[in-house]
């Protein structure tokens, strides 16, 4: 029975550890997007996943992972611009503009968010210092027959050490092109 339970483990380790070694093209994500895994050089900003403290809204989920790319020092200068991109160009401009901005020492690693099903990717970054920097998403309202949006979180941080913090709230929301989005933070 123990050779049985080994052999099992052994199996199971060999899988997960297996899945790690695959190639970034066809590591199994949602809807099919591939999301690079984490690096040494990964920027501060990439570390930072959003926390809510409600769950999210149907057809609304976390979409960080496509702007992982983008460097502090890029985010810091973007602290409290919304951006909302409806398709694959806007999304092409907006890295342009970060690499156009010299802001980062390095050309923007660019990471894909599917558009073609009709997702919107919209998001802001804040700023504060302390220990920890959270998002709460505090109301989320959608009207398909006026076809808005408008989404209010709140942005907190936690704690007295002296770090300068950058968080960004970024959301895939489905179906959502052609709607007039609206995405307002409000300091805690």
């Amino acid at each position: 029975m123990s050779r049985k339970i080994a052999s099992l483990w052994l199996l199971c380790a060999l899988l997960i550890g297996g899945c790690a070694l695959l190639p970034v093209e066809v590591m199994p994500t949602r809807s099919g997007i591939t999301i690079p895994s984490i690096t040494p050089d990964t920027a501060i900003a990439e570390l930072t996943p959003i926390a809510t403290s409600i769950a999210l809204p149907v057809g609304v989920y976390d979409a960080l992972p496509a702007m992982q790319g983008i460097c502090y020092e890029s985010a810091s200068d973007a602290v409290g611009r919304v951006f909302v991109m409806e398709n694959a160009e806007a999304h092409i401009n907006f890295y342009n503009q970060v690499d156009n901005s010299n802001l980062c020492r390095q050309p923007v690693r660019r990471y894909p968010f599917d558009f073609t099903t009709g997702d919107v990717l919209a998001g802001i970054w804040n700023a504060g210092s302390g220990c920890t920097a959270t998002h709460t998403i505090t109301d989320f309202q959608r009207d398909d027959n006026a076809r808005t949006i408008s989404i209010t979180a709140t942005f907190s941080t936690d704690g007295d050490c002296p770090y300068q913090l950058v968080r960004g709230l970024w959301l895939g929301i489905e179906n959502a092109q052609g709607y007039a989005i609206t995405f307002t933070v409000e300091p805690l």
